[in-house]
């Protein structure tokens, strides 16, 4: 296999992708094949897991052997590894971002990073205009607009304009009619938004797939240490917030 953790495209021949996202309440990984001279891809198998505040940790790579042994073959035959890179939880997102530079570097191939706002919005059909949402928690959402062409087989995902981390209000200011707003935030904002929006409780292996297949027909491939985190926001603690999300339990074993 031709290394590209140099940056350089896989071959003109379809590429083994696996894409992975782990900054939602739900993790999603997916495998298919991208011919990028033919722009043809095919979605070969997907994995789905609401894992919610437990993360995806110890679990990913575990997840990870057995969906590439599903589709029957080796982690050598991937060609490039999509990572979502956030927003979205701040620990998810770096064990994501951590396994996908393991298995790069290990398989001397590059990497493409990913919007997690985009692999949400990813599961809308063929036609949408999407309004991802994901719950940031201070009276705000994370909110990426997309715009999904093409068809089934082969849909792509266009940004119209940057993810934001902001009110509903600022992130709806330039709705359109046939926007639908989907992801998780669409729960705690159910009131304020219309009837067709769709609380998905995160990122499905579908819209994962769509946004993966988005990057690699779209841009040439980073090398592994350049996949950033984008949390849109600063963490708590470097706000200089340090007290605990969760009232204090004594333990029982502690005199």
């Amino acid at each position: 296999m031709t290394s590209s953790a140099s940056g350089s495209p896989p071959s003109s021949a379809p590429a083994w992708i696996l894409a992975l996202d782990a900054s939602t309440p739900r993790t999603a990984i997916a495998l298919g094949r991208v011919d990028v001279e033919g722009r043809r891809a095919e979605l070969v198998t997907s994995f789905e897991a609401d894992d919610g505040a437990n993360q995806a940790s110890h679990w990913l790579v575990d997840r990870i052997h057995a969906i590439v042994a599903d589709a029957g073959i080796g982690l050598r035959d991937i060609a490039g590894i999509a990572c979502g890179c956030g927003p979205g939880t701040f620990t998810g997102t770096r064990v994501a971002i951590a396994s996908a530079q393991g298995l790069a570097f290990g398989l001397g191939c590059g990497c493409y990073p990913l919007s997690t706002l985009a692999a949400l919005a990813g599961s809308g059909e063929p036609g949408e205009t999407v309004l991802a949402l994901l719950d940031a928690r201070r009276s705000e959402v994370y909110a990426g607009l997309y715009e999904l062409s093409g068809d089934d087989g082969l849909t792509l995902l266009n940004a119209q304009g940057d993810d934001q981390c902001c009110s509903l209000e600022h992130a709806r200011r330039d709705d359109r009619s046939r926007t639908r707003a989907v992801g998780p935030a669409v729960l705690p904002y159910r009131e304020k938004l219309p009837s067709d929006a769709l609380p998905l409780p995160g990122v499905s292996g579908r819209g994962l797939w769509r946004a993966a297949v988005t990057a690699v027909l779209g841009s040439a491939p980073v090398h592994p240490r350049s996949l950033e985190a984008n949390y849109l926001r600063r963490s708590y603690a470097e706000l200089g917030d340090s007290r605990p999300k969760r009232p204090m339990i004594r333990s029982p074993f502690v005199e």
